[in-house]
């Protein structure tokens, strides 16, 4: 057991060793243990299906495992390529970006990596700071954006809940209002001991100099942006202009801010509380050019998620890590659709587009996918997946309300429109 685990109660092992086990699907033949100090789990796997072949990291003697490496990278160098259908890894892994690529390179393409991650925001960590004592573990944000960095797509498969105290429960309001947090969120995140995480490797982004684009952000709020933007790696060593602006009366009023400044051909527009992961800009480009050709050079608007109607209903497009969840949609990408999400939108620098400035900061997404048609463009999703890190629950404040109702006055001939968050009629 790793120093930086021994904080957690015992338990946190065997029950995460059992959650890994039952996620393990029965036709992952050929495995990888990075984190486990003995053979205890590759024994039971190799008995619930002798066929398998389990690996391990470290190990002084082989046991139940088929072979043991001294690393991931030894295990990338000796194992081929694509090889493995499950890995299961946890906190050293995620932490090491040169082991989580390793691990990346020695997926099959459809394989999977599962993690079982001590939660640094369980209430019992809060406690041992206040001790002046060190907590472990990740944050469920932390370890998103590590395999999104390393090129994993992570979803949060499964929660160890250990309850709060009724203390601590009396005075997460007061905390949550004094953090401007949601209580829904801060509830979750404190009670979670233990988050169980799979993950699949994405293709590789393509290789090479990346084109720089201009990324315009609204700001409120510069320790959000700070964290979560500012902190995307190619933003911080690569050649793309980031211009922020603070106290805007609306996005249309950013919108315009910044298109007067942009210096590229290709001007993004982010929330605050978006992280967008290493290669992030690669995949941008190879997808605007995709879209371009999909559209026969048509196109207005670019987002990560979106939706389009449908004479049954509608069908929802994108791939981002939103919270604590993963919304992936098996729609192929770049996809045309009637409403984006406005966590990421991207505009040629030279579009006629612009958002009504009486949508103030929500759904001006779906205004612009419909002044796109409008003008014979096109609005699409692209695949390009990013992490929004947004601390608010999932109720809709009065400011949203207000935005539909001026969407509904501005496109009444669309109505009903599905947008990401609400159907407007």
């Amino acid at each position: 057991m790793s120093p930086a685990c021994r904080h957690f109660p015992d338990e946190f092992y065997r029950d995460a060793d059992l959650r890994l086990v039952q996620a393990i699907p029965s036709t992952a033949l050929d495995l990888l243990d990075t984190e486990s100090e003995s053979d205890a789990l590759a024994e039971v796997l190799r008995h619930l299906i002798p066929e398998r072949r389990v690996y391990g990291l470290g190990n002084a003697s082989v046991g139940a495992f088929s072979a043991c490496f001294a690393d991931a990278e030894d295990a990338a160098r000796r194992l081929p390529a694509g090889s493995l259908d499950l890995i299961l890894a946890g906190p050293r892994s995620l932490a090491t970006p040169a082991h989580l690529a390793a691990l990346h390179q020695l997926l099959r393409p459809h394989g999977r990596l599962l993690a079982a991650l001590p939660n640094a925001q369980h209430w019992t960590q809060f406690d041992r700071l206040l001790r002046g004592e060190p907590a472990a573990g990740l944050t469920a944000p932390q370890g998103v954006r590590a395999l999104l960095d390393a090129g994993f797509l992570p979803r949060i498969e499964d929660r160890r809940v250990h309850a709060l105290p009724d203390a601590w429960l009396a005075a997460l309001p007061a905390l949550a209002e004094r953090q401007r947090l949601g209580l829904e969120t801060c509830l979750t995140r404190s009670q979670t001991l233990t988050y169980i995480v799979g993950a699949r490797p994405l293709p590789e982004p393509p290789a090479g100099v990346v084109a720089p684009v201009t990324v315009g952000v609204c700001c409120n709020d510069a320790e959000v942006l700070a964290d979560n933007l500012l902190a995307s790696p190619d933003l911080q060593d690569g050649p793309h202009q980031v211009l922020t602006i603070e106290g805007a009366s609306s996005l249309a009023a950013g919108f315009d801010a910044v298109l007067a400044q942009a210096q590229h051909d290709l001007v993004v527009f982010v929330h605050q509380d978006v992280y967008l992961p290493r290669g992030w800009f690669a995949r941008l480009r190879q997808q605007y050019v995709a879209a371009q050709r999909m559209t026969g050079e048509r196109v207005g608007v670019l987002g990560v998620y979106g939706v389009r109607g449908t004479p049954d209903g509608f069908v929802r497009a994108g791939r981002v890590a939103d919270r604590d969840a993963l919304l992936d949609e098996a729609t192929p990408l770049p996809e045309i659709v009637s409403s984006l999400d406005e966590i990421v939108l991207a505009v040629p620098r030279d579009t006629p587009l612009r958002p009504d400035p009486a949508l103030g900061f929500h759904l001006y997404g779906s205004d612009l996918a419909l002044a796109a048609e409008r003008a014979g463009l096109v609005a699409l999703v692209i695949d390009a997946p990013c992490h929004h890190n947004s601390q608010q629950g999932r109720e809709l404040p009065a400011a949203f309300h207000a935005s539909a109702a001026v969407l509904r006055a501005r496109w009444p001939e669309r109505l009903p429109l599905a947008t990401p968050c609400m159907l407007l009629r």
